[in-house]
């Protein structure tokens, strides 16, 4: 009589790899990214809307920490935005006509003044090389 040789590390093979691509697809299903921080104004790529009466429309490109403070190299373009959600449509544009492509700021300058970041955008490598 012949008997039959039964391998168990063979036998849960096939249900291993079912087990394996459950757990994959759920992962992948029930796993939400986690929400990305709001961009503050020394963000690179961040578009901030600043002013007290008139608003002006500024794009960080790099901020430096220096002694308390954020040196911010920017471009300031040529728009007079009328209120903050108005500087928010703006900035979605892909093309934005430019008043100065550098502008070196503070922080508190901008602190001391209404401002609020309205939209950010990755920096495309030429605006990098606007930057120091």
């Amino acid at each position: 009589m012949l008997s039959e040789t039964r391998h168990p590390k063979n036998e849960s093979r096939p249900g291993r790899r079912a087990l394996l691509a459950i757990c994959l697809i759920l992962a992948a299903c029930s796993s939400e990214a986690p929400p990305e921080p709001e961009p503050e104004i020394q963000h690179a790529g961040a578009f901030v809307a600043v002013g007290d009466s008139d608003l002006a429309l500024y794009r960080t490109l790099k901020a430096l920490r220096i002694e308390g403070d954020t040196i911010l190299f920017t471009t300031l373009y040529d728009v007079v935005p009328r209120s903050f959600e108005h500087a928010r449509e703006i900035a979605r544009q892909p093309s934005i006509p430019i008043r100065q492509a550098l502008v070196t700021v503070s922080k508190a300058q901008f602190a001391g003044h209404r401002h609020q970041v309205v939209w950010f955008r990755t920096l495309t490598k030429a605006e990098e090389d606007r930057s120091p």
